[in-house]
């Protein structure tokens, strides 16, 4: 243990220096050692999630469904039924017409 009290002011100051260097390297190694920690429970993560383990995915997800509505002034517009409306059901819907009016059969 260093005899803080019987050292010289330059002796503390170079002390103090030499304290704090090693203080840099050793949080520069304890941060990179965390750095490394996180990137692989990423990996691990991201693997559980890509897998079936997890069972968060929705079984549709990603899969391309038969379209259940269709524009009749352009039947080249559908709707599967999944996520927003399309903008010309929406204004159909508020023109007051029916979402089965627009159905495939």
């Amino acid at each position: 243990m260093l005899q803080v009290k019987s050292m010289a002011f330059n002796e503390l100051v170079k002390a103090k220096a030499k304290i704090e260097a090693e203080l840099e390297l050793r949080a520069a190694k304890e941060r990179s050692r965390l750095i490394d920690a996180i990137g692989r429970l990423r990996k691990m993560s991201a693997t559980q999630v890509n897998g079936t383990s997890t069972g968060r995915s929705h079984a549709l997800k990603g899969k391309k469904l038969p379209p259940l509505y269709r524009n009749p002034k352009n039947r080249a517009e559908t709707w599967a039924g999944r996520g927003n409306r399309p903008r010309w059901l929406v204004a159909a819907l508020k023109g007051g017409k029916k979402l089965e009016a627009f159905s495939i059969k």
